[in-house]
């Protein structure tokens, strides 16, 4: 019996579709890397965040990173099964990336007086070529890629699960006070905007 991958590839434009899909994505991340530098460089203004008033930082960057990477790691297991929803959700990150890069051009911020700056070693790898990065701030994008998988899978307790998880990393970095409060509440409205906007292109 063929897989649904198999079944995927067998119909018309396929093929086409998913390295499109992968090859804007790549495409998407390379330019996100160089946009990270550019405002690295830029000057913004700090917010004055009741919020963060409320409480002194605690320093959780490896509590942040497990739960973070333990539930992207299991969204892609439970999405890969499905084609159509793999690629979706692929695309729908891609659209989510390049809206983070929007709004953190439009809305220059400098990180919090009281940060404690995260240690994300996959982040400083692959993205901020080993530097350390504490500008890339509305919207909290570790916040948005959990609830992305919340909004973007399809069995209702999988999504209040991811939904439940997205909200832990983000009450993790305001305690950190690695974002401000209105990053991490805007994270879900920017991750329902990218799967809206995924699903109105129909692209797979």
């Amino acid at each position: 019996m063929k897989n649904a991958w198999q079944r995927y590839f067998e119909r018309p434009n396929k093929k086409v579709i998913f390295f499109s899909t992968l090859i804007t994505f790549a495409l998407v991340l390379i330019l996100f890397v160089n946009f990270l530098t550019f405002i690295e460089k830029r000057e913004g203004f700090v917010f004055n965040d009741p919020i963060l008033k409320l409480f002194d930082p605690i320093s959780l960057s490896g509590p942040i990173f497990i739960v973070t990477y333990f539930l992207a790691v299991l969204g892609v297991i439970l999405s890969i099964r499905d084609p159509f929803l793999f690629i979706s959700l692929i695309q729908a990150y891609t659209i989510m990336i390049a809206l983070r890069m929007l709004s953190i051009y439009l809305v220059p911020l400098n990180p919090p007086l009281s940060i404690i700056s995260l240690k994300d070693s996959f982040l400083q790898s692959f993205f901020y070529s080993g530097r350390e990065n504490l500008k890339d701030l509305f919207f909290s994008g570790h916040t948005a890629t959990i609830f992305l998988f919340a909004f973007g899978l399809k069995r209702n307790h999988q999504r209040w699960f991811f939904t439940i998880g997205a909200c832990v990393v983000g009450v993790l970095v305001l305690l950190q006070h690695v974002h401000y409060s209105v990053d991490v509440f805007a994270a879900p409205v920017f991750a329902f905007g990218a799967i809206f906007i995924q699903k109105k292109l129909v692209l797979i």
